[in-house]
């Protein structure tokens, strides 16, 4: 055998092909040498030099270069469109992998944004004795108006309404009684109905339900039978269909929000079981993402918080985080490019991780939690916002609402980024770089036409994609310019932010008036609607304008009413409604000029 030191070479070519050791020299290997075989070798091929990391801003004008390019395949078209924009056509590319984006790496590294919470917010919650109340207020309330609190909680009149509002939720803590009534009757006629239409409407490629509709069409049956035991996940992915189904249904129920806090209650019931039991499988990843949701509306944030963690370990353990990691030796090109059913699920994963970064900079801005997303632990490209390439018309409102949602995502990032740093900046280079991300969301707002997308929208899911972009703009044109500080040093709000927020809440109020949305939207009032309320209450009440003030108070009594009447059914709402009821009383007793 020979001696001879093996230069750097694979192995021969024989060798690789037999699957056996070689020892690499040259000219033979062992194995070639011993049946004097012909040794051919390959040479290995150098590895790329690194590149030196680019700055996260040219990561993120990459991120948006390459989002503009998708995005013109889902533009509204502005020839040939009627007044109302009712007629407005709409198209979306069936191929787009020509534009889709190389893999993206965003580093940033957030810190989590510390609430500045005043001292007068703690003497408010101290007249709270419930700790589960108190806590409630804390991370349902109080966390939202963070981003305001400067300038809300200075004004006399809105703290003793705060403080009234504290007073009347300790009195009915204090004389609350627990009613105990039979569950709603839901026939296995309803629940099939209600399965079906979640099905035929409301299932999107890139969400798919990972249980089939016979499976799922079939538990009302197994839930009589006394030996069938159905896990947790399965319980809760299809009480939540049920859930959506009910709101979709047009048929007039007598009973619909007894059913609807059923179905939140017999979920919430599950949740322990479900999560001492669960693992890395779709359904678990898919039953976390309802239950987010589903937290959210019943005001219970902490819990959604820690549901949103599981979701992002098991999207980690499935490889959300890395669908276009390059191994060694991959030519991208051709990983890109694969079988039609592997880039399919590709694009799955890539839609539910994009939607996974949004909610966490949702949870950062909202409740002031920390990143669990951050940036360089991820390599995720944008999906064809078609998911299959199949270019359906029924889906063009689920791929507008992708591309706009992340977009105000992008910007959202760079203002997390930015107040984390803040007190390092400049007053000036803050508010220029402020100034610069408002016109990043009213430039998304203007390119999708985001109120009229909310008009002509037809029906229910359409018209909740829609409201999602429109209020999530209005929220953070709100935060931005609130955040800037040539305007906190006045003691009356802007008027741009007082106008955003009055439009914000007569949008929500036209939403709403609809009978089929009146009840599930607490969670559209806490997430997007309740920093504009407060805006345009302090608004009534430190004004000295003669116009308008009678319209915004009627929209503040509106918004009371509709809070109340949720919680008449729902009590964990009381204490949200008493506030809202206390601001409201607050703005009425306001002297409105005579006419």
């Amino acid at each position: 055998m020979s001696s001879r030191k093996p230069p750097k070479y694979i192995s021969c070519t024989r060798c690789q092909s037999k699957k056996i050791r070689c020892n690499r020299v040259q000219p033979q290997c062992d194995k070639c040498e011993a049946i004097d075989a012909e040794c051919i070798y390959v040479p290995r091929k150098a590895r790329a030099k690194k590149q030196s990391n680019p700055t996260e801003k040219d990561l993120l004008l990459d991120i948006l270069r390459r989002l503009e390019r998708l995005e013109d395949h889902c533009k509204i078209r502005s020839d040939s469109e009627g007044h109302g924009g009712a007629s407005r056509s709409m198209s979306a590319s069936s191929d787009i992998t020509g534009a889709r984006p190389a893999s993206i790496d965003l580093l940033h590294d957030s810190q989590p944004l510390t609430p500045n919470t005043q001292p007068v917010i703690h003497s408010m919650l101290n007249w709270i004795k419930d700790d589960g109340t108190r806590s409630l207020l804390s991370s349902n309330v109080f966390c939202h108006l963070r981003n305001v609190e400067s300038r809300l909680f200075e004004n006399k009149t809105c703290v003793k309404a705060v403080e009234n509002a504290m007073e009347e939720v300790e009195r009915l803590e204090s004389t609350r009684e627990i009613n105990v009534s039979d569950p709603p009757v839901i026939t296995k006629e309803m629940a099939k109905r209600w399965v079906k239409s979640y099905y035929e409407i409301y299932q999107f490629e890139g969400f798919r339900v990972p249980l089939e509709k016979s499976f799922v069409m079939s538990i009302p049956e197994l839930l009589e039978i006394p030996h069938v035991h159905l896990d947790s996940t399965s319980k809760i992915i299809y009480y939540n269909i049920l859930l959506q189904g009910i709101i979709l249904d047009a048929e007039y129920l007598p009973e619909r929000g007894k059913i609807i806090q059923y179905l939140y209650q017999s979920s919430m019931m599950l949740v322990n079981d479900w999560l001492s039991h669960i693992e890395n499988t779709l359904p678990d990843m898919f039953a976390a993402f309802v239950m987010i949701s589903m937290t959210l509306e019943g005001c219970n944030s902490e819990m959604s918080w820690k549901i949103f963690s599981y979701a992002c370990n098991i999207a980690r353990a499935l490889g959300f985080f890395s669908v276009d990691e390059q191994s060694d030796g991959q030519n991208p090109q051709f990983v890109s490019h694969g079988n039609s059913e592997c880039e399919v699920d590709k694009n799955r994963k890539r839609f539910e991780f994009w939607h996974l970064l949004r909610m966490d900079c949702l949870f950062r801005l909202s409740f002031g939690k920390p990143a669990l997303i951050p940036g360089g632990s991820w390599t995720v490209n944008f999906p064809d916002p078609t998911i299959t390439g199949v270019d359906d018309a029924s889906t063009r409102f689920i791929q507008i609402h992708f591309l706009a949602s992340m977009r105000l995502t992008l910007t959202l990032l760079k203002y997390l980024d930015l107040v984390d740093v803040e007190m390092h900046q400049d007053t000036d280079v803050y508010d220029q770089a402020l100034d610069s991300l408002i016109a990043e969301v009213q430039a998304i707002m203007s390119d999708w036409n985001a109120e009229e997308l909310f008009n002509s929208a037809t029906n229910h899911v359409d018209t909740w994609f829609s409201a999602d972009i429109l209020f999530s703009s209005y929220k953070m044109l709100i935060v931005f310019t609130q955040s800037k500080r040539c305007n906190q040093s006045s003691q009356f709000l802007p008027r741009h932010t007082v106008d955003v927020a009055r439009k914000s809440l007569e949008m929500f109020q036209s939403l709403m008036s609809a009978e089929l949305h009146a009840y599930w939207g607490i969670s559209l009032i806490l997430l997007h609607q309740f920093i504009p309320f407060f805006i345009l209450c302090a608004d009534i009440i430190g004004s000295h304008r003669d116009n308008e003030l009678e319209d915004d108070i009627v929209l503040v009594s509106w918004l009371n009413d509709f809070v109340d009447k949720a919680a008449e059914e729902r009590p964990e709402l009381r204490p949200i409604a008493a506030i809202v009821k206390a601001m409201s009383i607050a703005c009425q007793q306001i002297q409105v000029p005579a006419s």
